[in-house]
């Protein structure tokens, strides 16, 4: 019982210092923490105390190039301009970095009342700056555009240039006076002065941008035109002056569309000036899923598809007409020329094949179907030189990646020009016998004896042995006949001869030939090489066989068939003989 109480004693002595060591723990924690916070709230507001610093540094420096630029002039004006420019940049970023930690420190809860109110005196005093500058970066461009036009090449390339500067910084001071707005709203200042006069320099500016872009890309219409008609002197010059338009639309884009976005922010209507972008770069950007953006983009190419069918529309029926009109009277020119060229072909004295003939008709058609073709293209405005140099280099190409194709056109010329087979002719060649069905220059068609139809590439054909059966008139059937060796050779002689001459298809000059040819194994054998025409070959060789049989068969000449006599030795002994009899 008194070990029990032990073990008792001895548990909730453990667990009491357990929960001794959590408490220690959490509060170190819970200041740790505090530390953390404590630590994060002293680094906000030493970082406002380094901004503000900033910002005095900055007005002082202001203040002081101001007053010097009053007495300045020249170079030292410029650059005392430009360094004002800059830090009033600076000024306002830091501005914005203190509005941030402004928040920051909201949101941590902290005492924000005199940051607060530096900054409103702060921000509200950037308005009727950045305001001024408006206006005055305005009036000098106003100032700048006047009597441009008065003005020499080289006085007209550098006023332009400033034009172009004061542009910029003019967007970069709207841009500016918007973001001054915001802080302004942020801090619960009133922007009213600020608001209208952003909403005025956005339109006014966005407008005159708009039509820069629009004068501009007339101005790159125009000269590409040029280009395409001026010479090689002069195509180096206007090369220059593209790239100086291209430049400056470029520049007029960016400008616009950033103008755009801020538009959009303040809720002011962009359609017009999406739709000139989109028409002008080509650009497909968020704007044009805008349900204006497409409405009027749609309207203006219909408007304009419209005004060109107007104008253009009857000098562009006229000329399609024609075009059609060309056509079909060189359609009707090519197969009147393709019948004379038949007709002459097939009157001709010399000895044309049928592919030769099919060529020449069928290139005399197509080419005067490709003039007409080129005669109908140039009443439509097309230049012809390209697009026979294009040609050219298409032909160039497929030549190229077709070898094997030009290969067996190739051969088909040469089967064309020498002729050694036509269609009709039974011919061997490419390892396959039959008559030749179609021919092309690319391929020859052949019809085998059992009926099968084989197109053979004429390079096969080309690059080996040609033999044609039918090629010329008369053929000789070439048979051999055997008799026995008891047979009578002058009566089997005199047989042959009797079927020879009395088959009405052998020809009697040549004269046919009958002869004791060889003595086989087992028979006599005769050659009988008779003469006829090649369209009746078979029909003499398969009477002239059938007539041997039956009349060998009447007259009682044998016709062997192979056969071979054995001959037994006996090469045992006398002696061994009489032993095996005992």
């Amino acid at each position: 019982m008194l070990t029990r109480y032990k073990t008792f004693f001895f548990y909730f002595i453990i667990l009491s210092l357990s929960l001794v060591a959590s408490n220690i723990t959490l509060a170190e924690d819970k200041v740790k923490g505090d530390a953390v916070v404590a630590s994060e709230i002293h680094v906000l507001v030493s970082k406002s105390n380094e901004l503000l610093i900033q910002v005095d540094e900055l007005q002082e420096q202001l203040t002081k190039h101001r007053s010097e630029l009053k007495k300045a002039s020249g170079e030292d004006h410029a650059l005392l301009a430009t360094q004002i420019s800059s830090k009033k940049t600076d000024f306002r970023k830091l501005l914005s970095d203190l509005i941030t930690n402004l928040k920051k420190q909201e949101e941590d809860k902290l005492d924000t009342s005199a940051l607060t109110e530096r900054l409103k005196k702060l921000v509200d005093a950037e308005s009727p700056i950045i305001r001024n500058d408006i206006i005055t970066t305005k009036k000098t461009i106003d100032e700048l555009r006047k009597d441009r036009e008065k003005l020499g090449p080289e006085d007209m390339f550098e006023r332009e240039q400033q034009i172009a500067e004061q542009a910029s910084v003019l967007d970069k001071l709207i841009k500016e006076l918007f973001q001054n707005t915001e802080r302004k709203l942020l801090l619960g200042l009133e922007a009213r002065k600020d608001l209208e006069l952003l909403d005025e320099g956005l339109n006014a500016r966005a407008s005159s941008l708009a039509g820069l872009i629009e004068l501009t890309n007339n101005q790159i219409a125009k000269l590409k035109a040029r280009m395409a008609k001026a010479n090689d002197s002069d195509q180096q010059s206007l090369e220059t002056k593209l790239t100086a338009l291209n430049e400056k639309m470029d520049s007029a884009t960016v400008s616009l569309r950033a103008l755009i976005a801020i538009m959009e922010k303040r809720g002011l209507d962009t359609t017009l000036y999406s739709q000139l972008l989109v028409q002008v770069t080509g650009e497909i950007t968020g704007d044009v899923f805008d349900k204006k953006v497409i409405s009027g983009l749609i309207n203006q190419w219909y408007s304009d598809a419209l005004d060109w069918l107007l104008e253009n529309g009857p000098g562009v029926l006229l000329n399609i007409v024609v075009f059609f009109l060309i056509l079909t009277l060189f359609k009707i020119l090519s197969k009147l020329i393709g019948r004379i060229v038949k007709k002459t072909v097939s009157t001709s004295k010399l000895t044309i094949s049928q592919l030769l003939q099919e060529f020449f008709i069928s290139a005399s058609s197509k080419v005067v179907m490709l003039i007409g073709v080129l005669v109908a293209l140039s009443q439509l405005g097309v230049e012809i030189a390209p697009l026979l140099a294009g040609l050219g280099v298409i032909g160039f190409i497929v030549g190229f990646a077709l070898q094997n194709t030009l290969s067996n056109f190739a051969s088909g010329m040469m089967i064309l020009v020498y002729r050694p087979y036509d269609v009709g002719d039974a011919i061997e060649a490419g390892g396959v016998t039959g008559k030749v069905q179609q021919m092309s220059l690319v391929s020859t068609t052949v019809l085998t004896f059992d009926n099968q139809k084989l197109i053979i590439p004429n390079n096969k054909i080309w690059g080996d042995v040609i033999r044609n059966v039918t090629a010329l008139k008369n053929r000789r059937v070439d048979m051999t006949f055997g008799i026995g060796y008891s047979d009578d050779i002058a009566h089997a002689e005199r047989v042959l001869w009797e079927i020879i001459h009395g088959h009405e298809l052998v020809l009697k000059t040549p004269e046919p030939v009958v002869k004791l040819h060889a003595l086989g194994e087992s028979s006599v054998d005769f050659i009988v090489r008779p003469w006829t025409l090649t369209s009746d070959y078979w029909t003499v060789y398969w009477d002239v066989t059938r007539k041997v049989k039956e009349r060998f068969d009447a007259e009682g000449i044998s016709i062997p068939f192979p056969q071979r006599d054995v001959h037994v030795f006996n090469t045992l002994p006398a002696t061994s003989m009489i032993g095996e009899a005992k």
